[in-house]
C-alpha cells in the first residue's frame, strides 16, 4: 500500500493543509500481526478561509478506508494536547515511520518539545491503559496476544515515566530498557514472535492466561505503590508552543 500516495489523494479535495502523518499503532511498536491495519495518524492545518472564519470548523479528519484508518487532528487540536504531555500525541511525534512531513525546523522543534515533557502525565496514561487492556482481555473471547502486548507495553513504559526515562516506541527497544532481571519481561520476550505470526483475535492458551494475569498484576501492584510528581513546567511549555504556532501560521498564511 503506498500510503504517502493515500494521503495525498485524501487532501486533493479538501481545503486543509496537511502537515505531518506517521504509522502509529503495532506496526509502529515491532509487533504487528499479519492482518493489523495500517493506522496513519498526524494533524493538519486548517486553510485560511477556515482559519479566519467566524464558525467553528471540525477539528478531526477520520477516513477508514479497508485497513486503511486515518485520523487527523488540526493544528491547534494537537497542540493543546501536546501541552498537556499527552502520550499518545508524544508518541506521534517520536515516531520513526514517518509517511509526510511540512513542518519548518521538525527536528529542533521535537527535541525541544521533549525537553518538557512532563513524566507524571505518562506515567497515569500508561498505567491507565495497561489496566483498561487487562480489563478488555478478561471478558469473554477477548485474551488475545494483543491485548496481552498492549498491556505489558503499557506498564513497562509507565515504570520507565518513574524513572523520567522516556519509553522507547520499537518493543524490542523498549525491553532493553527494562531490568533483564524482571519476570513480566522474560514472559514477553518468549512470546513477541508468536504474537507477530499470530492474526489479531487470536487467544492466549487457557493455560498461559493464569500466569500472565499474576505477572501483569504483580508489576501493576509495584509501580502503584511509587510515587511520581510533575516533572515540567507547564507555562514554560505553554510559551514554546504559542510561539511555535505562531511561527507556523505566519509561514503558511503571510
Amino acid at each position: 500500500m503506498n500510503i504517502q500516495q493515500k494521503i495525498q489523494n485524501l487532501f486533493q479535495n479538501r481545503d486543509e493543509h496537511p502537515l505531518f502523518y506517521i504509522e502509529s499503532g503495532s506496526r509502529l511498536w515491532g509487533m504487528a500481526s499479519p492482518d493489523s491495519d495500517y493506522d496513519v495518524r498526524g494533524f493538519h492545518l486548517p486553510s485560511k478561509a477556515q482559519y479566519y472564519d467566524y464558525r467553528q470548523h471540525r477539528d478531526l479528519i477520520e477516513i477508514m478506508d479497508g485497513d486503511f484508518d486515518f485520523v487527523s487532528f488540526d493544528l491547534n487540536k494537537m497542540f493543546g494536547l501536546l501541552a498537556k504531555s499527552n502520550p499518545t500525541v508524544l508518541e506521534w511525534v517520536r515516531a520513526h515511520i514517518i509517511y509526510f512531513n511540512q513542518f519548518p525546523e521538525w527536528d529542533k522543534f521535537k527535541d525541544r518539545l521533549l525537553e518538557e515533557v512532563d513524566y507524571k502525565a505518562l506515567y497515569y496514561h500508561y498505567l491507565s491503559l495497561a489496566k483498561g487492556g487487562m480489563n478488555v482481555m478478561q471478558v469473554a473471547d477477548n485474551f488475545t496476544y494483543k491485548k496481552v502486548f498492549y498491556s505489558i507495553r503499557g506498564l513497562m513504559s509507565a515504570e520507565l515515566a518513574t524513572q523520567q526515562i522516556m519509553p522507547e516506541l520499537l518493543i524490542t527497544e523498549l525491553f532493553e530498557q527494562i531490568d533483564a532481571n524482571d519476570p513480566l519481561l522474560h514472559w514477553a520476550e518468549d512470546y513477541l514472535e508468536i504474537k507477530k505470526q499470530q492474526k489479531e483475535k487470536a487467544q492466549v492458551p487457557e493455560a498461559e492466561q493464569i500466569q500472565i494475569l499474576k505477572l501483569l498484576n504483580a508489576k501493576i501492584e509495584i509501580l502503584c505503590s511509587r510515587k511520581i510528581e510533575q516533572t515540567n513546567d507547564i507555562e514554560k511549555l505553554k510559551n514554546y508552543l504559542t510561539e511555535y504556532s505562531f511561527n507556523l501560521k505566519q509561514h503558511f498564511y503571510g
